[in-house]
């Protein structure tokens, strides 16, 4: 019994020593995300996102951004061509909603809009894994309907927009990727004092928007 006992156990010992016993990629996952896939062909592209949204910096007469509106929501869409293997272009258009600030009343709501036209480079064609940035510039609207007040507006410039996001392709057509944004624009014409009435903002400080989500792509072919 000890003979066989001691038999096993160096048998075993020998099987671990042997480096071509083990499987050197049992453990090694990278291939399971990043893969090679078909090359992205030029293509018309849809993208969906969504995600948390928040904004700080001037908003004219009103005062700071921070004071009338606090975190939201964002849903975007994206339209584009997919030009060549790692060039796109096209337009973008978001719209979100905000808790109110501190410096408004319960009851208040504040939401926002964007539109603007962007281009694309991307990493790879070749691989699942496609990291990529944008960069975009447009306009820029702020809605405030402050209870116990008239509602005013705020319209502005979107003047540089970036996007990074890592595309994780999960089949030929759709891919899904997290990404991160940020947000430079100024706000040029308000009707805080009189609601039919624009005027030029005084204060044309500049506000910074910050942007995490997730947005899906969905080429419609070429």
């Amino acid at each position: 019994m000890s003979v066989a006992l001691a038999g096993v156990i160096v048998t075993a010992g020998s099987a671990y020593a042997d480096p071509e016993s083990l499987n050197p990629d049992a453990f090694d996952l990278s291939g399971a995300l990043d893969r090679p896939v078909a090359p992205t062909r030029p293509t018309f592209e849809v993208a969906l996102g969504g995600g948390y949204t928040q904004g700080a910096g001037g908003a004219g007469v009103i005062g700071s951004i921070e004071d009338v509106t606090g975190p939201g929501g964002t849903i975007e869409v994206q339209l584009g061509y997919r030009a060549g293997s790692r060039f796109g272009a096209g337009v973008y258009g978001t719209v979100a909603r905000f808790r109110h600030g501190d410096a408004i009343a319960d009851g208040s709501r504040a939401y926002g809009a964007t539109a603007g036209v962007q281009a694309v480079w991307h990493g790879s064609d070749t691989r699942s894994l496609d990291p990529w940035i944008s960069l975009g510039a447009g306009w820029r609207g702020l809605w405030l309907d402050r209870a116990g007040a008239q509602p005013s507006s705020m319209q502005g410039i979107e003047l540089l927009r970036v996007q990074l996001g890592v595309d994780y392709r999960l089949t030929p057509k759709l891919a899904i990727a997290p990404v991160v944004a940020a947000s430079l624009s100024v706000f040029l014409v308000e009707n805080a004092v009189m609601p039919m009435d624009f005027t030029l903002v005084q204060d044309k400080r500049l506000n910074l928007y910050g942007f995490t989500g997730l947005l899906g792509r969905f080429d419609l072919g070429g």
